[in-house]
């Protein structure tokens, strides 16, 4: 079956809240979380844009993201580098010598594609209301 993901409620600031306790909830900037993972599958796997949207939007991971807190905090357990080469390389890719570590630079090269891609800073603000 073919999963499209529908770009319109790809956005920043969806709040989900825990069902086993209402207090505990998460920011999931879910625009900025599906546009680095594109960057980085364009910038380190080598992918063309169009290539990392198409595989993006077509994956149950950013599919199944707005399903649940549970969800959310899922897909908040990798990092964004991880994802990304997972849907680039697939399952244990880092068998196949693909490398499973950041590459060196990442953290500020993340930095500034966010600043100037005008993304948010985090893509999972994790919270509890008291």
């Amino acid at each position: 079956m073919l999963i499209v993901m529908d770009e319109n409620r790809i956005i920043d600031g969806i709040t989900f809240f825990d069902d086993e306790d209402s207090s505990r909830g998460v920011i999931f900037n879910f625009h900025t979380w599906v546009a680095i993972i594109k960057a980085i599958m364009v910038k380190y796997a080598g992918m063309k844009e169009s290539e990392a949207q198409a595989i993006l939007l077509n994956s149950s991971l950013v599919e199944n993201a707005l399903d649940s807190f549970m969800d959310v905090g899922l897909r908040a357990h990798e990092l964004d580098y991880h994802w990304a080469m997972l849907l680039a390389h697939g399952e244990q890719y880092w068998r196949r010598g693909i490398d499973s570590e950041l590459p060196e630079g990442f953290w500020v090269w993340e930095k500034q594609y966010k600043k100037e891609h005008t993304l948010q800073v985090q893509s999972f603000v994790f919270f509890r209301n008291v």
